[in-house]
């Protein structure tokens, strides 16, 4: 295990994130919306935050490329979930980001006032990624176009960081064992600087007990094969992961996976945190 190398504009990091997009999406998760509102407000929120991350005033730092997909739109089929600007391509660098939201939307957030309280405040949020519901769950189609966008990467870019893709799903995939041979290949997939990084989060809108960053099968619910699975295709978190799991206040044990089940909104945010934020240098 190695991931020591820094994200800069010379040696840029690789996010793909991975939406199911299938039908049982449309149902409640959190505490007023559905959950494919909700993984698309909270993808939306991480890449606002990396665009941020990479922007230094008028300078914009293209120190990482991002693709997200979406499996479940059409039955067997994994697309790219950009659209407008966006949607011939499916690997978009920081400038193509900033430059391509869909629109921007004015939301409410509550700040410091500086004397101990909060104040509502108006926030600017850009908006790429559409909620969608449709279909099965073709996750092995996920992972395997997955699998060609992070192959092609990383034979341009095979000293930096190792590729991170998160997968978001509420659902067993529609063939387990062509899925778990897919996910593998997709995980082995490896820079100078180590392996791509797998990172799951199964989300649920019921009140079954979450599974956060496990480091052991045993802590998985007793004969869930589809735990079981998302459990051993996930990537045991890095040193620089691991330090931001317990920054957020999820206290991993060492071997931790990158893995909720499960999860609430809250630990589906923590989790893309974890998987994301990172110092880009210039």
């Amino acid at each position: 295990m190695s991931y020591i190398q820094e994200i800069s504009r010379a040696t840029p990091g690789y996010l793909v994130i991975l939406i199911d997009q299938s039908f049982s999406m449309c149902y409640p998760f959190g505490s007023a919306g559905t959950k494919s509102k909700e993984c698309a407000k909270a993808v939306n929120r991480v890449l606002r935050e990396t665009v941020l991350a990479c922007t230094d005033g008028e300078d914009i730092k293209n120190s990482c490329d991002i693709s997200v997909l979406g499996y479940g739109k059409l039955k067997d089929a994994a697309v790219n979930a950009f659209s407008g600007a966006l949607a011939a391509k499916p690997v978009v660098s920081i400038q193509e980001l900033t430059e391509n939201c869909l629109r921007v939307e004015t939301i409410k957030r509550k700040v410091s006032d500086g004397a101990g309280g909060l104040v509502e405040i108006d926030d600017q949020f850009p908006i790429w990624i559409e909620p969608a519901a449709v279909g099965e769950t073709p996750m092995t189609e996920a992972f395997e176009m997955a699998h060609q966008l992070v192959q092609d990467w990383i034979e341009t870019h095979p000293s930096s960081f190792p590729p991170v893709v998160i997968n978001i799903t509420d659902g067993e995939a529609d063939s387990l064992p062509t899925t778990r041979k897919a996910a593998e290949a997709l995980a082995g997939l490896e820079t100078e600087d180590g392996k791509t990084l797998l990172l799951n989060a199964h989300i649920s809108g019921n009140a079954a007990q979450e599974v956060v960053l496990p480091a052991a099968p045993t802590q998985l619910p007793k004969g869930d094969s589809y735990a079981q699975f998302l459990f051993e295709t996930s990537s045991e978190l890095p040193p620089n992961m691991l330090e931001r799991a317990a920054a957020s206040g999820l206290n991993p044990t060492p071997y931790a996976k990158g893995f909720v089940y499960n999860a609430k909104l809250e630990t589906l945010i923590q989790l893309l945190e974890i998987g994301t934020k990172a110092e880009f240098r210039g």
